[in-house]
């Protein structure tokens, strides 16, 4: 059986689970092809795994706004596949891929994997999310949390039947600890895209808390990922005296990711909201001590005290705090990375991520 994936080209969390879904994919359940549509060229990461993997892709390229080339440009290209399942990585597209398989003459189905935080949707997303649930088939959501914030807010529009709780999942065997050797220099980082609903600016402002309460204390800031408020971090690091802590590497493959988390002695994910941090789970993996933003997306992925350390968002003392705390007592660091290294090897599998889809699509057809 085929599916069709309809997912972002740009940087984030829709390639990460796209690509451990078919890693996962260990027996060939099924064969795959990739539409990659966004503002962002499609990633050169995602064709050399569509190569490797042998995936049919393409790329629809959308302006900013109101596109209507773009739109009637991805339902024809949906409307063409031949594949009965179509998965979008999000609700954006669903009107389009509803009208694609009206417009079939196939019979398609369509699954919705709902990801972005409720607490920063806007009108326009929450609207997306109400006809997912009158068009989609199924409706996938990574969290009970996220589900029951959902079902409060759109009512009679909420159908349990079409719902489905699956936890994103991650490649265990190549997200994993790797030793690093001590150095005098206290090595914070932090993946993501850089956007305005990531806290960035509280990470730089705890930095210079951190050189000003402690200079005794050697600390690098490394920031990975891109986006559009990149020079307005630069400059604000400049503003703060710390542009010489920090380090902005841009995008990463998957590959100097792995490398970038083994680098660290403590990673930090700073956010105004999530629903399920693949960043996070990466770390875990990577047996990092972990600080998150007290906020839905994090707060339920982080005990706090035991996998992490939580602290509120806005509060650069507190996060300097913290980091501090971590620094200052490796016992408790030591014993919390093994805890969030455990959680993740029990929860965060893409195996089991797949295997909880692979019962959704047999159930399907």
């Amino acid at each position: 059986m085929k599916i069709t994936h309809i997912l972002y080209s740009g940087l984030g969390g829709h390639g990460n689970v796209f690509f451990s879904f078919i890693t996962a994919d260990e027996n060939k359940h099924f064969d795959y092809e990739a539409i990659f549509a966004g503002v962002e060229e499609v990633r050169q990461e995602y064709i050399t795994k569509c190569t490797a993997h042998q995936i049919k892709w393409k790329y629809l390229q959308k302006k900013r706004g109101l596109d209507v080339a773009f739109a009637r440009n991805l339902v024809g290209t949906v409307r063409a596949t031949e594949s009965p399942i179509i998965f979008l990585h999000g609700s954006r597209f669903i009107f389009l891929a509803k009208m694609a398989a009206l417009l079939s003459k196939n019979k398609k189905k369509i699954v919705v994997r709902e990801t972005q935080a409720n607490h920063l949707k806007t009108r326009l997303e929450w609207m997306w999310l109400t006809l997912t649930m009158l068009f989609a088939d199924r409706v996938i959501f990574l969290t009970d949390n996220f589900r029951e914030e959902v079902r409060k807010t759109l009512g009679s529009v909420y159908s349990p039947k079409k719902i489905s709780i699956i936890n994103n999942g991650i490649d265990l065997n190549f997200f994993k600890p790797l030793e690093k050797l001590s150095t005098k220099t206290i090595v914070l980082g932090m993946q993501s895209r850089i956007v305005p609903i990531k806290d960035h600016a509280t990470l730089l402002q705890a930095v210079a808390v951190l050189q000003l309460q402690h200079p005794e204390i050697t600390i690098q800031l490394k920031i990975a990922g891109d986006g559009d408020s990149i020079k307005e971090l630069q400059l604000l690091a400049k503003q703060l005296q710390i542009e010489k802590k920090v380090l902005f590497t841009g995008m990463l493959n998957e590959i100097n990711l792995v490398n970038f988390m083994r680098s660290l002695d403590i990673y930090i994910h700073a956010s105004y909201g999530e629903t399920m941090s693949t960043s996070i789970m990466q770390a875990m993996a990577c047996k990092l001590p972990i600080i998150g933003s007290d906020v839905p997306g994090i707060s339920n992925m982080i005990e706090n005290n035991k996998t992490g350390i939580l602290v509120p968002v806005k509060n650069q003392v507190a996060l300097a705090k913290a980091i501090t705390d971590i620094i200052h007592n490796p016992i408790r660091a030591a014993a919390m990375k093994e805890a969030a290294f455990d959680f993740a090897v029990l929860n965060y599998s893409n195996k089991t991520m797949f295997a909880k889809y692979l019962t959704v699509f047999e159930n399907m057809i």
